[in-house]
């Protein structure tokens, strides 16, 4: 979740709020589903869309509330102890090493002409990487900050400024509060103008969606029938999460499928997932038990193992509709995405032997009454933990 009260909170993709918050998170989910409906049908709505850059490392930087000067660091600037807070070069070289140092150096130089008020994070886009290139018979400038490749015609105001800039940054997240470590997320995009020396791109989706009336006839079936399997599986939701530590069988489940989606398997059968499902569960404690040195640590996960796989077989029934519940609010999620990404005007590839291949944009976080869930791409999930990120060396 990302809501005010809550400082640096990783943003979870919408199906797993079922398995984080039961049947609160499924009530959620099912109310952001059907507000993607006004804006599919072009209506007015409180639901908030921003585009999601796949820019790296994430910056972190402003005006210190305790000292009044101004600082980088990554989001290691929150940490409760030896908090990597920086206000000068020497203090990055400190904290920081390799490219990594050097990005946040170029960060300080030239972010602190922007007069940021407050804290805020963003996503670095470039800074001395930026690649003249042809993408079919159109000159192009590109930049790779991590897996995706944007791409910005030569000629255009975009790329002239890109060309004089000497780093790129897009602004996704404020921060208000006393000091670095108490300061807490607000909703919404930090309004930040670029200067010559930095480029701002913006978060905000600018695309324009329009549907017809048979894709809104299906997308509204696609969220009936997870409101319908959710139904089925909402008490099961609330004692899903009962547990020890990361063997709480709804972490292990997120785990599962984290699985699943980056192997880029096809899922086809809700009974096949939830038998895979008991085989996963097993093995990662098989692993666990050989990895205890006494008996009594082997005996005490034997019998979680035991106790876990007779929870899976006596709950089959409601498994299936979890795994049903799962499978279909990423159905309904995907026709939003592929919606969206038809309205956007972001130029995204990926790069490979063959040249560059066009993909879709990382996804876009869509925001309703103080929370914020991701919808990602899975092919940008599965591509995110196999390319070698250009700053991170």
């Amino acid at each position: 979740m990302y809501n005010k009260g809550m400082k640096n909170t990783h943003l979870e993709h919408l199906e797993d709020e079922i398995l984080n918050r039961g049947s609160a998170g499924a009530e959620d989910v099912i109310s952001v589903l059907q507000s993607a409906d006004d804006i599919l049908t072009g209506k007015s709505n409180d639901l908030g869309i921003t585009t999601k850059w796949d820019g790296a490392p994430a910056v972190v930087c402003g005006t210190c509330p305790q000292t009044g000067k101004f600082f980088v660091g990554t989001k290691s600037v929150f940490n409760k102890t030896t908090p990597k807070i920086c206000y000068t070069e020497a203090d990055i070289d400190q904290w920081y090493q390799g490219a990594l140092a050097s990005k946040l150096k170029t960060c300080l130089r030239y972010l602190s002409q922007l007069r940021i008020i407050g804290i805020v994070q963003g996503d670095l886009l470039f800074t001395d990487d930026v690649i003249p290139g042809v993408i079919g018979k159109n000159k192009v400038l590109t930049f790779t900050p991590n897996t995706i490749t944007y791409t910005v015609p030569v000629g255009s105001e975009a790329a002239n400024q890109i060309m004089v800039a000497k780093m790129g940054i897009v602004f996704h997240t404020t921060y208000i509060g006393p000091s670095i470590q108490t300061a807490e997320v607000v909703i919404g995009t930090p309004d930040i103008r670029g200067s010559e020396d930095v480029f701002v791109a913006s978060a905000k989706f600018d695309g324009y969606v329009k549907v017809s009336d048979a894709q809104i006839r299906h997308y509204r079936a696609l969220v009936n029938r997870a409101a319908g399997s959710i139904k089925q599986a909402s008490n099961f939701l609330d004692i899903f999460n009962s547990g020890e530590s990361r063997f709480v069988m709804a972490a292990m489940f997120k785990q599962f499928f984290n699985q699943v989606v980056r192997k880029g398997y096809i899922v086809r059968s809700t009974k096949y997932v939830a038998s895979e499902f008991a085989n996963f569960y097993a093995s990662k404690m098989e692993s666990e038990i050989q990895s205890k040195k006494s008996d009594a640590a082997k005996a005490k996960y034997l019998r979680m193992k035991t106790d876990g796989l007779k929870f899976i077989i006596a709950n089959e029934r409601a498994i299936y509709f979890t795994v049903a519940s799962y499978l279909n609010i990423r159905s309904a999620k995907k026709f939003v995405i592929d919606q969206l990404n038809s309205g956007g005007t972001i130029g995204t590839y990926t790069r490979s032997k063959k040249g560059y291949q066009r993909t879709t944009p990382e996804g876009f976080v869509l925001v309703k009454s103080g929370g914020a869930y991701k919808f990602v791409d899975d092919n940008f999930r599965r591509a995110n933990v196999t390319v070698v990120k250009n700053w991170d060396k």
